[in-house]
C-alpha cells in the first residue's frame, strides 16, 4: 500500500465521519482574470482601460524578487443563510481589504488577493516545497529530481536485488482476494522494513501486462516499470530511484495564505486541515498526461496543469491557483505534455482565504419553474402541499399506472457463488421498476425496507410497505414543475431554485459531451445536492447552514438559500416532516467561467 492511497483513504475516512485560495501568477505568467457573479467585465489584456485594486504592502524582513499582482476577480461567498425572505447576513469584520464594489445587478463583487512578493532565498525548512506564507521559487532538490540509484531486467521466474529493494517475477502468481481472482504474471516487490514506519507497507504486488509502463511507491523508493511483449511479458525493466523529500506533507488549517510546491520529485500530496475540511491537492505523473486532483469533502476537481497561465479555483472558503507549473527533467510543454516514461513537474499552489460577502436581498419570484437573472424569494407556488391522490397497493409480478408513469414489481434471483467458508447463498431481492417514458425511469430496489420517494416529470410518489406481507403502497402526487429543466449556456449569473415540489435537476451546456448538472436527491432521511461537470463533481447533505462557492470546469455554483418548505423542520441533527417527506427549497447562483480554471 503506497502513501497516496493511505492519504485518499484517510479522506475518504473524514468525508464519511461528517475551500477560496488563490495566488497570482508569476511575472513571466500571463493569464486572463476569472468572471465573478454579478461583476463588472474585466478588460482583456489587450484593453485600452484597465480595473485594478490596490495590492496590499509587501511583508518585510525577507529578500524578495518583485512579483507584479494582477487584478482577478472572485465569486462572493454566501454568509450562512436563513430563509429567503430574511435580510442578508453582512460579511465579518476585517476579512476584505477593501470594502466591496457593488455590481450592476446587486452582488457584491471581491478580488483574488494580490500575491506577496517571492521569496529569493528558500528557507531550510522550505528545500522540499512545503508551505509557506510566500511563495518561493523552484528548490534546487526539485529542479534537479530524484536520480536512479539502480537499474535492472527480469525474466519469468528472475528474483534480482536492486539496492535495498528485492524483486520476484512470478510468471503465475495468485491475482485478486481469497474469495475471487485470477493466476498471471506479477512482481513482487519487498524492500528493507526499517526503512518504513512500523505500522507502514514494505512490499507491493504489480500486475504485468504486455507493452506497458506505469510506476509504484513503497516507502521511500519509486519502481518505474517496462514490460516487453508476450504473455506472460518476456521482461520487465525496472529502474529504482529513492525519494529526496516525502511523499506527503500536512498544513494545519490557518487564516493566513499559504505557498508551496507539488512535484512529481518531491512532495506529490499535501493535506490542509486534515482534522477538518480535509483540502488535499495531489499530483502524478500519467506518462504524457500528468494530473492534478483538487478534493475537499464532497468535492473533486482534476485537470491537466499547464504551463501556459494560471488556473484558479474557488473551493468552498478558499481562492486556490496554480500560479506555476514548471516541467522537470526529461520532460517538456509544447501545447502538449511529451517526457520520456511518465512526466516529471511541478507546480505551485497557492491557498487564500476567501471573505465572505452578502447577497443582494432577494425580490419576488415571477416563474416557480424558470431561471432568474437576480436572487428571489421561494416561489409562492412552490410553498404549498400538493394533494395526495388515494392510495394504490402493489403485489410482487404485478404493474400498476400512475398517471404517465408504470410500477412494475419484479424479483430478481442472485445465484449461489463462492465455495468452502467464502461461498454466499442464493438469495432474491425485490425491485420496482419506474417507467416514464420519454420521462426516463429507474429501479428502487427492495422498496419495502425503507420508504421511498419516486420523482418523475411532475408527478411525486412515495413507495412504503403496507404492512401485509411483500405488498407496497403507493401515495401520489402532481407538483407544480417537471423535474428537469435544461437550460441554454447562460452568459451571466442565473438562479436557479431546486425542490421536491418544482425543479429536481436543472443542466446547462458543458465544455465536452458531459453538462453541468444541478441535482437535488429528495430523500426522507433529508435532501442532497449533488453537482456534477466534465472534470468536477460536489456532493453534499444540505443543512440549514449548508454554503458554500465551488468551480466546475466553466463554472462557478454557489449555494445561496437553503429553505424549509411546508410542514418541514430542522431540529439540529435532521430534517423533520409530518408530510410525505421533508420539503426542502434551495437556491443556486450559477456563473458562467469561459475557459475554465
Amino acid at each position: 500500500m503506497t502513501t497516496r492511497p493511505l492519504i485518499l483513504g484517510l479522506a475518504l475516512l473524514g468525508a464519511c465521519d461528517r475551500r477560496d485560495a488563490a495566488d497570482l501568477e508569476h511575472a513571466t505568467d500571463a493569464s486572463p482574470a476569472i468572471a465573478v457573479p454579478g461583476a463588472a467585465p474585466q478588460p482583456g489584456p489587450d484593453s485600452s482601460a484597465s480595473t485594478t485594486s490596490p495590492a496590499p504592502a509587501s511583508p518585510t524582513g525577507s529578500a524578495t524578487t518583485s512579483e507584479p499582482a494582477v487584478p482577478t476577480a472572485s465569486p462572493p461567498a454566501t454568509a450562512p443563510p436563513g430563509t429567503a425572505a430574511s435580510p442578508p447576513a453582512t460579511a465579518p469584520a476585517g476579512t476584505a481589504a477593501s470594502p466591496p464594489a457593488t455590481a450592476p445587478n446587486g452582488t457584491p463583487a471581491s478580488t483574488f488577493p494580490a500575491a506577496p512578493p517571492t521569496l529569493a532565498a528558500i528557507p531550510p525548512d522550505r528545500r522540499c516545497g512545503e508551505a509557506g506564507e510566500q511563495p518561493t521559487e523552484l528548490p534546487p532538490d526539485l529542479a534537479r529530481g530524484r536520480a536512479p540509484i539502480g537499474k535492472g531486467t527480469l525474466r519469468p521466474g528472475d528474483t534480482r536485488k536492486i539496492g535495498k529493494a528485492e524483486l520476484h517475477y512470478d510468471p503465475d502468481a495468485w491475482i485478486g482476494t481469497r474469495k475471487a481472482g485470477h493466476r498471471g504474471p506479477g512482481l513482487r516487490i519487498e524492500i528493507d522494513r526499517a526503512e518504513v514506519g512500523p505500522h507502514d507497507p514494505w512490499g507491493a504486488h504489480e500486475d504485468l501486462h504486455p507493452d506497458q509502463e506505469h510506476h509504484t511507491f513503497v516507502g521511500p523508493y519509486r519502481f518505474d516499470l517496462r514490460t516487453g511483449a508476450g504473455d506472460p511479458p518476456a521482461s520487465v525493466a525496472v529502474t529504482v530511484s529513492r525519494e529526496v523529500c516525502p511523499a506527503a506533507a500536512v498544513m494545519p488549517a490557518t487564516t493566513a495564505s499559504r505557498s508551496f510546491w507539488l512535484s512529481t520529485e518531491a512532495i506529490r500530496t499535501y493535506t490542509y486541515d486534515l482534522q477538518g475540511e480535509l483540502l488535499q491537492f495531489n499530483l502524478d505523473g500519467r506518462g504524457d498526461a500528468p494530473r492534478l486532483d483538487i478534493t475537499d469533502l464532497g468535492y473533486r476537481h482534476w485537470l491537466a496543469p499547464r504551463p501556459d497561465g494560471a488556473h484558479r479555483f474557488r473551493v468552498g472558503p478558499h481562492f486556490i491557483t496554480l500560479d506555476r507549473v514548471t516541467p522537470g527533467p526529461g520532460t517538456r510543454y509544447d501545447g502538449a505534455w511529451q517526457a520520456d516514461g511518465d512526466a516529471r513537474l511541478h507546480v505551485r499552489v497557492r491557498i487564500d482565504p476567501a471573505a465572505a460577502l452578502p447577497q443582494p436581498a432577494p425580490v419576488a419570484a415571477t416563474d416557480p419553474c424558470a431561471e432568474s437573472a437576480v436572487r428571489t424569494t421561494v416561489p409562492a407556488a412552490l410553498t404549498k402541499l400538493p394533494a395526495l391522490q388515494r392510495a394504490r397497493t402493489l403485489d410482487v409480478g404485478k404493474e400498476l399506472a400512475l398517471g404517465p408513469l408504470t410500477f412494475k414489481y419484479v424479483t430478481l434471483e442472485i445465484p449461489a457463488r463462492g465455495s468452502g467458508p467464502y461461498r454466499e447463498e442464493a438469495e432474491q431481492v425485490p425491485l420496482l421498476q419506474v417507467f416514464g417514458g420519454a420521462l426516463g425511469g429507474f429501479t428502487v430496489s427492495n422498496p419495502r425496507m425503507t420508504p421511498r420517494i419516486v420523482r418523475l416529470g411532475r408527478e411525486l410518489v412515495r413507495v412504503d410497505t403496507d404492512g401485509h406481507g411483500d405488498r407496497v403502497r403507493l401515495r401520489r402526487a402532481t407538483v407544480t414543475c417537471p423535474h428537469e429543466h435544461k437550460l441554454p449556456a447562460p452568459q451571466a449569473p442565473v438562479y436557479v431554485w431546486l425542490s421536491a415540489l418544482g425543479r429536481t435537476l436543472v443542466t446547462f451546456p458543458g465544455r465536452g459531451t458531459i453538462p453541468l448538472s444541478l441535482q437535488l436527491y429528495t430523500e426522507l432521511s433529508g435532501p442532497g445536492l449533488s453537482v456534477g461537470s466534465e472534470n468536477a463533481y460536489l456532493s453534499r447533505q444540505l443543512r440549514p447552514d449548508s454554503a458554500g462557492a465551488y468551480t466546475l470546469d466553466d463554472y462557478l455554483v454557489e449555494i445561496v438559500d437553503i429553505v424549509a418548505g411546508p410542514d418541514t423542520s430542522h431540529d439540529g441533527q435532521r430534517w423533520q416532516s409530518s408530510g410525505v417527506l421533508p420539503i426542502v427549497h434551495v437556491q443556486l447562483e450559477v456563473t458562467p467561467q469561459p475557459g475554465g480554471p
